[in-house]
């Protein structure tokens, strides 16, 4: 057989990556290969084997980048696609110059045309980017299916296919009009899914597509479709109890469903019984239903890369343990751990069993390393991504232990509580003295407005996405045109100050002032500054103060505070404003304001009212950090009690996970004999940095 030329090679390339899209059709091909296997049609006759030009076959792993050779035909078994034709690959490195540089690709795969249930429209996605991944996946989606991504509003749009969580007010303000020509459909982020899932362009109308708030019209408005796709010899759906109760006398063939035209070939969709007046109301759909029609609609859809977490497992906290890998063997289920378990070797692991040592930092020699991987903690902390947050702490961590230098994938691996992503991160770190994925995290003028919008007082990322959505670019915007929240104005007021760290010697000023005011009106108070200062920071977020009387009840001392305090705090010009006041937010009431010293700027404050009985307690939780907090807790749920900011107990019975009865407080007061009743060794605030 001859070899292939030059231009043959190409297109044989060319046919091979078309043929992917035969692959993208899984929900068809699910839906009709028990069918096809006892009623073959035409489609199922075997190709006949031909003769013709030799044909490629991908492989299911890269090649080698080796030089190029000359082509090798391994021989024909009679199926046109049983040969491949081997190659070296073509040269990375030209004749002169530096190493070509791998293009990044999106992964489009446009289907052929008779597939492009979308072709001729043009879709304008609100938000218009592809920041998030499930945003990002269903603009791919529908450009594969033939339509158009309009980037910036233009005539011809057709369709405007809006995040949910927004209003159609939101859009009018986005493209600054009044109204919208009745040409365009304004549909909610389901809709190109399910006319994916159903292959066909369904209508725009269905109340399951609407938008809240657009402009309805009643007479031309359709039902929502719930019936799903059944084959044709499926069974007959069962009447609802409701529908059974209300006609008992009702027959089998009143059960009976009409058959009704469906977007499958050789499909038919259930058209149930008439309702009665009572079932024709329909409830308003809640979360669940979204959840459960994406799922539904994206069932058959490739995962996306980005939307994977770097950690291996989130389902339950582990601490100072290796998360499990995904080649490793499932563990049997571990016994509880408890007086029979002989030697106390197991405790090791947990992190408050490890000796952080603050000076040993400087001359770590994982320093550059654990830069890096502090700005990707930075920038997860400021999306509120708690458990990327909670491993890239753990790798942090980790690395500050290690006397020599972690370099490689292997050693990473061999660190306890890190995995494969992260330890991929490590050495590409370690190898090019930067990381990609912190690249990208600020690529974007969307992301990074998203970034300082994070930083108001009151806002969580789902109000920063929605300021960004609805067209706000900065703080300004926000002040003079957003509807803002008290909380929230005060927070772009004063956005500056409260973004800047608070000194330590600041944060004892502030202390002092409110030591002064408490024991004015009762000598016996006691005022500690917790938090990241107890445990020796130079510099803090807000300031945590925490306010106790021995022996006294928290109601006393609330009312003390409250009553008298804080009101005297106000009129000195100390205390500024109050942001919120919880009567029991983990059983110890708070106070969240800001206060200034005289010609300073604002600071964030919290006073926190601490009974007595469980100052031991109420201390160790407060003074964190909170990856030691979670040490101790698991450890206490290991030895069969719970320690919580209240205290510390025993003889606690779960089933299944859950706690039947709160169990035997065994230690609340000191905070010293907790560590001992646990059998962990006393550690000072500034050893608690994990």
């Amino acid at each position: 057989m001859d070899k292939l030329s030059k231009r043959g090679f190409f297109d044989a390339l060319q046919r091979l990556d078309n043929s992917d899209d035969e692959d993208d059709d899984s929900f068809e091909n699910l839906l009709f290969s028990s069918r096809s296997s006892r009623n073959p049609g035409p489609s199922a006759a075997p190709v006949p084997a031909s003769p013709g030009p030799a044909s490629l076959q991908r492989s299911n792993t890269e090649p080698l980048a080796l030089p190029a050779v000359g082509l090798r035909q391994i021989p024909h078994t009679g199926n046109p696609r049983s040969f491949v034709e081997t190659t070296g690959t073509m040269p990375l490195i030209k004749a002169a110059g530096p190493p070509a540089k791998k293009r990044k690709t999106d992964n489009l795969k446009i289907l052929p045309e008779n597939r492009q249930i979308f072709k001729g429209l043009s879709f304008f996605f609100l938000p218009n980017n592809d920041i998030a991944p499930s945003r990002r996946l269903r603009i791919q989606r529908a450009r594969e299916y033939g339509a158009q991504w309009a980037r910036e509003w233009t005539e011809s749009i057709t369709h405007v296919i809006v995040d949910k969580g927004l209003l159609y007010q939101d859009l009018l303000t986005h493209v600054k009009a009044e109204n919208l020509p009745a040409r365009i459909a304004v549909v909610n982020e389901s809709y190109p899914s399910d006319c994916i899932r159903f292959r066909t362009v369904l209508s725009t109308l269905q109340v399951r597509f609407r938008v809240k708030g657009t402009p309805v019209d009643t007479d031309n408005l359709e039902p929502t479709m719930t019936a799903e796709p059944v084959l044709a010899d499926s069974l007959p759906l069962k009447p609802s109890r409701r529908a059974r109760q209300k006609s008992p006398e009702t027959s089998q063939s009143n059960c009976e469903t009409a058959l009704i035209e469906s977007p499958f070939p050789k499909l038919a969709v259930s058209q149930p019984a008439p309702e009665t007046e009572h079932d024709a109301i329909t409830r308003e759909r809640d979360s669940l239903d979204d959840v459960i029609d994406e799922a539904k609609a994206a069932n058959h859809l490739p995962l996306d890369a980005l939307d994977s977490s770097d950690e291996e497992s989130h389902a339950e906290e582990t601490d100072g343990e290796s998360s499990e890998r995904e080649d490793a063997p499932k563990k049997k289920q571990r016994e509880p751990l408890g007086e029979n378990k002989t030697g106390q070797s197991w405790m090791q692991g947990f992190a408050c069993m490890q000796k952080f040592d603050p000076n040993a930092k400087s001359d770590n020699p994982n320093s550059r390393t654990i830069e890096i991987l502090q700005q990707m903690l930075d920038y997860y902390t400021r999306t509120v991504d708690q458990w990327r947050t909670m491993a890239y702490r753990r790798v942090i961590a980790a690395l500050r232990r290690q006397p020599q230098k972690v370099a490689t994938r292997a050693q990473a691996l061999a660190l306890p509580g890190i995995g494969k992503r992260l330890a991929d991160k490590i050495e590409e770190i370690v190898l090019t003295d930067r990381l990609r994925r912190l690249d990208h995290t600020n690529e974007s003028p969307e992301d990074r407005m998203i970034q300082v919008f994070l930083g108001v007082y009151g806002a969580g990322l789902i109000q920063a996405s929605k300021w960004v959505a609805q067209g706000y670019r900065s703080l300004d915007d926000l002040r003079d045109r957003a509807p803002l929240s008290k909380n929230q104005r005060i927070g772009v007021e004063r956005y500056h100050d409260f973004a800047q760290r608070v000194p330590r010697k600041e944060v004892e000023e502030h202390g002092a002032i409110v030591r002064r005011a408490v024991q004015a009106v009762d000598k016996d108070m006691q005022v500690i500054i917790t938090g990241s200062y107890r445990r020796g920071a130079l510099d803090s977020g807000d300031i945590d103060l925490l306010i106790t009387k021995p022996n006294a009840s928290l109601d006393k001392i609330q009312s003390l505070m409250m009553n008298i305090v804080v009101p005297k705090l106000f009129d000195d010009g100390f205390l500024k404003v109050g942001l919120a006041t919880s009567r029991h937010n983990h059983d110890a009431s708070k106070w969240h304001g800001a206060s200034a010293l005289p010609g300073n700027v604002w600071r964030r404050i919290d006073l926190l009212f601490v009974p007595g009985a469980e100052f031991g307690a109420a201390i160790l939780y407060f003074t964190g950090n909170d990856i030691f907090n979670r040490s101790m807790r698991l450890l206490a749920r290991k030895k069969g009690m719970v320690l919580n900011q209240r205290g510390l107990y025993t003889d606690v019975l779960r089933s299944a996970g859950v706690k039947i009865n709160p169990g035997r407080l065994l230690e609340a007061r000191n905070e010293r004999r907790i560590f001992a009743a646990l059998g962990v060794p006393w550690r000072p605030p500034e050893y608690r940095i994990c």
